[in-house]
């Protein structure tokens, strides 16, 4: 009988073993699949008079062979990080397209309509060439708003995929709880549910694909997954949930990320995950298009304050005081929703060549004090400059702030907050004000004339005046322009008291009258004698019609330096371009050494634990060979059998 049983677990053990690699080969090519290997041992052998007799084989277990969980591990974080660099890179690269270089770009579009000034400034008085400077700077503030409205369009589209995302990872957040569950009854049965295992991990490799987790292997089998850091997604055979919702100070232009327990929500930080499709949308929907909103609405408002302030200090065909050449919504602060307070805040520009490509949070510690964060990064403002702690609260209304002057109509409760977002709300509504081309105020507001009692040498080559701040300011005129020796020259009513001469260089004056300054630029050449004068005063109406003045002062915006202390007015989309360019160089470059990195480690990780068809051929033949042996000896074993039943009888 111990011969029968040998050749018996023999035959069986083989027959195993070869369902196991048949099992290998049939899934080779199956993605995540780990080899299974049959542990075989001897069956323990027993005293038989003459000898210790040996029993045959038996199964130990059927294990996964190769598992690395450390090789698991880098694959599933470097596949993480691949996704989120690559969904953020495709997005970045949808925004780019929208601001293309050469003809038809913004930036070709901006310096058309500065440029459009030319003719006017050599004919004031052609209705067509005034025609062409309002076509310009409509067709230039229309390409702004759509490219503000289609940046808006791809952030829904984010915001849909993201929304898709949570749900995927909710889904799997199940699957992997069920096959927990599973596995926890296996296991308890003392067998390796290896096929499961491989279930498992493949769920967790795709989940790693939507977010980044990190888990942790239980007593029983079960693994827990956690998100975000230690935020627990699945529990044995408990999952929770992930969800986006609109974040409550950014209405359309943020999403938040929460964390769904039960009956309980939590608010996650994105800057807690680390990799990730969910990773790379929050980092595109909250950074990129934010910020790629404000250099695009910086650059808008810097326009439209510098030409509109150019547009006052002139005069128009009728004589009147020019109005304003495009328009934006009003800069007002969106409240949040748990805002007790019935107060409002808003902002004007002050000085365009300030403004910064940010928006700002106001957190109101009292009615008129609140602390103000910078949204692109969430440091606090200290009044002269940004750090990352909480520093003293300012007194908001009429705060200046790079290049903003705040204001509180009415006072706030503590505790407050409002998010101003100033470039996106320009970008998005900047249009043309005026409509009929005797509207451009092409003459200047002044003119001056040489007293005819002069000695010297010295002509008249240019004249301006120009509104810096809030509106036209009008000065003492006539005013008489005297140049004092050595070499000065004092405006009477303007300051500073005198300037120094350059002939064919500008000196500059100003007039203020409380928030209004006026900006009085003169420039000569030749060399005056003392005493000799020179008179500013109103421009007669007479002059209007052949005055282009005004419409020279346009086109000189071209060279004023207006963004960042070195860019000038005629380059502002350089700005907008270079930092968008820059996102995206970044981003190609992350999204390109992540997937090599994760092509990497899931190489690595396959030639650890995947089928190998020629080791499986050859371990095929060597069971097939066994099992007929096998298959021989229990032929043999019966035949015996056979004899001796037959001697018995």
């Amino acid at each position: 009988m111990s011969a029968l049983n040998i050749a018996t677990r023999a035959l069986t053990t083989n027959q195993a073993v070869l369902q196991v690699i048949g099992h290998n080969i049939a899934n080779a090519n199956t993605e995540g699949y780990t080899r299974q290997r049959v542990e075989l041992n001897s069956v323990p052998g027993q005293q038989m008079g003459s000898g210790y007799f040996g029993k045959g084989v038996q199964i130990e277990a059927v294990t996964r062979v190769g598992y690395d969980a450390f090789l698991t591990r880098e694959s599933n974080v470097t596949r993480a990080t691949a996704a989120a660099d690559q969904v953020r890179l495709q997005y970045l690269q949808g925004v780019e397209s929208l601001f293309p270089l050469g003809d038809g770009s913004l930036g070709k579009l901006l310096n058309d309509a500065l440029n459009a000034w030319t003719d006017v400034a050599s004919s004031p008085n052609d209705s067509a060439a005034r025609q062409v400077v309002l076509d310009q700077f409509d067709a230039l503030a229309a390409r702004i708003r759509d490219g503000a409205a289609r940046i808006d369009e791809i952030a829904t589209g984010a915001r849909l995929q993201a929304t898709e995302v949570t749900k995927e990872i909710n889904r799997l957040a199940q699957a992997i709880a069920s096959v927990n569950d599973a596995i926890a009854r296996t296991q308890g049965t003392g067998a390796s549910p290896n096929d499961l295992l491989d279930q498992r991990d493949r769920l967790i490799a795709q989940l790693n694909d939507q977010v980044q987790v990190t888990t942790l292997r239980a007593d029983d089998g079960t693994l827990s997954v956690f998100v975000a850091g230690s935020l627990p997604l699945v529990l044995g055979n408990r999952a929770a949930e992930l969800r986006v919702s609109r974040a409550e100070l950014d209405g359309d232009r943020q999403i938040q990320l929460q964390f769904v327990q039960g009956a309980s929500a939590y608010d996650v930080p994105s800057e807690f995950l680390s990799g990730g499709k969910l990773k790379g949308l929050l980092d595109f929907i909250n950074r990129d298009v934010i910020g790629t909103q404000a250099e695009l609405g910086r650059m808008a408002l810097a326009l439209a304050t510098t030409v509109n302030r150019q547009q006052q200090s002139g005069l128009n065909l009728l004589g009147n005081g020019g109005a304003d050449l495009l328009v934006f919504g009003s800069l007002a602060g969106k409240a949040a929703v748990t805002n007790t307070g019935s107060g409002s805040v808003s902002a004007t520009v002050a000085d365009p060549t300030q403004l910064k490509a940010e928006d700002y949070i106001l957190e109101f510690t009292s009615g008129t004090q609140a602390l103000i964060r910078r949204g692109s990064d969430g440091w606090y403002w200290n009044g002269s400059g940004w750090q990352a702690n909480a520093a003293a609260p300012v007194t908001v209304n009429g705060y200046s702030l790079e290049g903003l002057t705040l204001s509180v109509p009415t006072s706030p409760a503590a505790g407050d907050r409002f998010m101003l977002s100033p470039g996106a709300t320009a970008a998005g509504s900047l249009r043309m004000a005026l409509s009929r081309p005797a509207e451009l105020a092409a003459a200047g507001r002044v003119t001056l004339s040489q007293n005819p009692s002069n000695t010297g040498n010295a002509t008249i080559e240019a004249v301006s005046a120009t509104v810096t701040t809030g509106s036209w300011a009008t000065p003492p005129l006539p005013a008489n322009l005297t140049f004092i020796a050595p070499n000065t020259f004092a405006l009477a009513g303007f300051s500073p008291a005198s300037v120094a001469y350059t002939p064919g260089e500008p000196m500059t004056f100003t007039y203020t009258s409380g928030s209004d300054t006026v900006e009085v630029k003169i420039t000569l050449r030749g060399q005056p004698n003392a005493g000799d004068g020179f008179q500013l005063q109103n421009t007669p109406p007479t002059g209007v019609v052949f005055n282009g003045s005004n419409a020279q002062a346009m086109l000189a915006l071209r060279d004023q330096v207006m963004f960042d202390g070195s860019i000038k007015l005629s380059e502002g989309y350089v700005a907008v371009f270079s930092n968008l360019a820059s996102r995206v160089n970044e981003a190609a470059t992350r999204a390109s050494f992540s997937k090599a990195q994760a092509d990497d480690a899931e190489q690595r990780r396959a030639n650890q634990a995947g089928v190998n068809l020629d080791e499986e051929a050859a371990r095929l033949l060597q069971f097939q060979q066994a099992y007929q042996a096998s298959a021989k000896y229990l032929q043999t074993v019966q035949s015996i059998f056979d004899t001796l039943i037959s001697t018995f009888r």
